[in-house]
């Protein structure tokens, strides 16, 4: 059967979009996305939340993560993927498992860190 370029409603935002032949190829015979790219990477990844860095400790080297919704959780520096410490106010994704601490958030991934404005 040949591929086409496609229009699909986005099942997050009503939105429609194009879902094209390059994209379709790149799927390896998936069904049609769900969310539009702008969904996609608004929405956390299967299994993973968002939330933001409450306080961390780079002497400690834990801290806490407040999610969307729910307690805030543990976060230790040996569950960080990608970064090497985190400061308050960035925004994060991670998944919650159960730890030898309790529930944390472990495979925490830095997605956004607001820049300090520079003093003049």
């Amino acid at each position: 059967m040949a591929k086409s370029d496609g229009m699909i409603v986005c099942e997050q935002c009503g939105v429609t979009f194009l879902w094209t032949i390059e994209e379709q190829r790149a799927t390896d015979g998936q069904k049609s996305p769900l969310y539009c790219l702008g969904c996609r990477y608004l929405l956390p990844g299967v299994g993973q939340q968002r939330g933001l860095v409450k306080w961390y400790s780079p002497r400690k080297q834990y801290g806490f993560i407040t999610p969307r919704s729910g307690p805030d959780l543990f976060a230790h520096r040996s569950h960080f993927q990608g970064v090497g410490r985190l400061q308050k106010g960035d925004l994060v994704e991670f998944a919650v498992a159960e730890t030898e601490k309790g529930v944390a958030a472990v495979n925490v991934q830095l997605l956004y860190r607001q820049r300090k404005p520079r003093k003049p």
